[in-house]
């Protein structure tokens, strides 16, 4: 082993530190490069928007767009303060958000702080705080807004004209809300605000690496991945080598060697595939064959007109929901979707911008995993008409008919559970519904700002949830008839708002059973319907009001004939089954539930019958008059069993059971104690 001398030491030190003054002098140029170019993209994210918001909706077919800057918001606010007002959530004003005004102050000092790191600091842990204080940017940005959303979407008026559920808009992504589509995304300034930290944690530290792979390859591995890339793309244009056996087997190739008019039998299997129906054909399943569309867009486009669909298994669409992605899209007229089992979609059938189609006896339901907001409709009407949709089974999907600037369609015989909204539409005149059944889902059916609807023997039962819970929902609609219906154990069984909408139109609720309800109706002041001959049985509450005077623009008898109460005390002395005395809700009860939820527990109590007795008596308390029936009916116009519910049964026989079996147990241990006894 050799020893260095102290002379020979300290010549090695002399000749290594200007090499290492020199390395950090380079070292020095990196950091203040990347700190000048994050400099100049911070400043212009001052100036660039951070984040976008698209609303999309039927009534907005081009979208109301709310557009976030550092310091300032522009777009549609004003429009979207609006319509936040009907669900309850508060008003966005720029001016009194505190970030809003922190946000210059913050970004200049941190514009200086990069300047005097430029200039003053030495590598070590300070340039990783420099580096931290630039990430807390878009960072910061994103969980704010997203604490705003979610604010927005459970800190809400409980004064709403319009109850939903509590929701949260994603900061980024899609979002359902009802009937509109958030689409939310980072927009430029916030990129640029990336970039920035980027170049301040690891541009330094890229560029030597860079730098020294080059020195130490050159142009051999430039060359070697020249190479490596002409091989990749001969592999690719190759494909696979089984490509033109399994196109031969395909779908695509069966419908490609049709000719219109032709009847395309595919054989049973699994084909994994997007198909597109060009042409007119039947394309028909032979053994229920599956038609698997592998996650991506629609599994089946029909383009041409006068195309039936029969027999198939279709699964596999895409889960984009800005792209509503769909089991069967028909695009051209007159097709026919009929005997398929559709599954694992996000929509089941989309009829767009067409017009004359029958979807009939088809089993629906979208991804199970999902939850209900998240997944698409059953079947999914927009701009269109003059369609049947018939005999179908839909389950586990977002809403499970939607109409949208959908007119003279007629949905007959569907059977329609467990999702949100049981039938939901907008701007969809001139329907007709009959023989449905809308039960154990978030809402039966919200009907919004439509005209000339007819119902009739359809059911909405069961549908209970506290945010909506409601049989049926009408809301700005003209000339509705309701006939024959059956409407039972919801929340709410019928609410209305501005029914009818314009003067002169009429809203008929007639010979429909409304029973074992919450409350059967909710009305507010702005509803002027007709009833009669209806059955009110069982219900909780029979009528309660919203906003205002209930009682003057309502109707509770046509010619002569009012409605069947199941609390009228009246009688009918000439026995033509109308009772002789006017029949009269005040609620009185009813107003004090509206006080305190809690109070709903004493509901058919002693202290309800107290309550309402001693509001007639004494009229030192007057309460809120809602119904005059002058000629109510002494019998039901229709019992529930008529509408094939068992339910009642059901309760019947459990109360057998649960006070029955203890009787007779006990009835037995009586008689084996005393053997004396026996039955009269």
């Amino acid at each position: 082993m050799s020893t260095l001398t102290q002379p020979q030491e300290a010549t090695r030190q002399e000749t290594s530190a200007p090499a290492e003054r020199f390395e950090n002098l380079r070292s020095d140029r990196l950091w203040v490069g990347c700190v000048s170019l994050a400099i100049v993209l911070m400043i212009a994210s001052y100036f660039l928007p951070l984040w976008k918001m698209n609303l999309e909706a039927p009534q907005y077919p081009a979208g109301l767009v709310l557009t976030a800057y550092g310091n300032r918001m522009e777009g549609d606010l004003k429009e979207i303060n609006s319509l936040n007002h009907y669900v309850g959530v508060k008003e966005i004003e720029p001016d009194s958000v505190f970030e809003l005004k922190l946000f210059p102050s913050a970004l200049w000092g941190t514009v200086a702080i990069l300047i005097a790191s430029a200039l003053l600091m030495r590598p070590g842990w300070k340039r990783w705080l420099v580096a931290a204080l630039l990430w807390a940017f878009p960072i910061g940005l994103l969980l704010d807004l997203q604490y705003w959303l979610y604010n927005y979407g459970h800190d809400r008026s409980s004064d709403a004209p319009y109850r939903i559920d509590d929701f949260t808009t994603k900061v980024l992504g899609t979002t359902h809300v009802v009937n509109f589509t958030s689409k939310t995304m980072v927009s430029a300034g916030f990129v640029t605000m990336v970039l920035a930290a980027l170049l301040v944690t690891i541009g330094p530290q890229t560029a030597r690496f860079l730098r020294n792979t080059w020195q130490n390859t050159g142009t051999q591995a430039a060359a070697i991945a020249l190479l490596a890339g002409v091989a990749l793309a001969g592999l690719a244009a190759m494909g696979p080598p089984d490509s033109a056996a399994a196109q031969q087997n395909s779908i695509a190739s069966l419908i490609a060697a049709a000719s219109p008019g032709d009847t395309v039998v595919v054989p049973p299997g699994t084909y994994r595939e997007q198909v597109v129906i060009d042409k007119t054909i039947a394309l028909v399943g032979e053994g229920r064959p599956v038609i698997d569309g592998g996650g991506a867009g629609d599994v089946i486009k029909v383009t041409a007109d006068g195309v039936t669909i029969r027999g198939f298994v279709i699964q596999g669409s895409g889960t984009s929901v800005s792209d509503e992605p769909t089991a069967i899209r028909l695009v051209g007229d007159n097709g026919v979707v009929e005997d398929n089992i559709i599954r694992d979609v996000l929509y089941g059938v989309t009829l767009i911008e067409s017009e004359g189609h029958t979807v009939r006896r088809n089993q629906i339901s979208s991804i199970d995993e999902f939850s209900s907001e998240r997944r698409g409709h059953g079947v999914y009407l927009y701009s269109t008409r003059d369609n049947r949709i018939e005999d179908n089974v839909i389950t586990r999907t977002k809403d499970g008919i939607f109409l949208g600037f959908a007119f003279f369609n007629t949905i007959e015989r569907n059977k329609v559970t467990d999702v949100r909204y049981g039938i939901h539409y907008m701007y969809a005149d001139d329907n007709v519904f009959m023989d449905n059944s809308f039960t154990h889902s978030t809402a039966g059916g919200a009907l919004m700002y439509s005209r000339r609807l007819r119902f009739e023997r359809n059911e909405f039962g069961y549908n209970r949830s506290e945010a909506s819970g409601y049989g049926l929902l009408f809301k700005d609609v003209d000339d509705v008839v309701m006939i024959d219906n059956v409407i039972h154990h919801n929340r709410l069984g019928i609410t209305m708002e501005g029914a009818p909408h314009t003067p002169g139109s009429v809203v008929e609720i007639t010979n429909n059973l409304i029973g074992f309800n919450q409350v059967a109706i909710e009305l507010t002041s702005t509803t002027g319907a007709v009833f009669s001959g209806n059955t009110f049985e069982g219900n909780l509450g029979q009528v309660e009001g919203r906003g205002g005077d209930i009682k003057k623009n309502n109707v509770w008898a046509l010619d002569g004939r009012g409605n069947y109460w199941d609390d009228y005390r009246g009688y009918d002395s000439n026995g033509d089954g109308i009772g002789d005395l006017e029949y009269r809700y005040e609620g009185a009860f009813d107003d004090l539930i509206q006080e305190n939820e809690a109070l709903r527990a004493y509901r058919f109590s002693p202290a309800q019958t107290a309550l309402d007795l001693g509001a007639k008596w004494f009229p030192v308390y007057d309460p809120e008059t809602r119904v005059v029936d002058p000629h109510p009916l002494m019998s039901p116009t229709m019992a529930l069993a008529e509408s094939g519910d068992n339910g009642p049964a059901v309760v019947y026989v459990a109360l057998l059971v649960l006070v029955g079996v203890p009787v007779a147990v006990f009835a037995t241990a009586v008689r084996g104690r005393r053997g004396e006894w026996q039955p009269c």
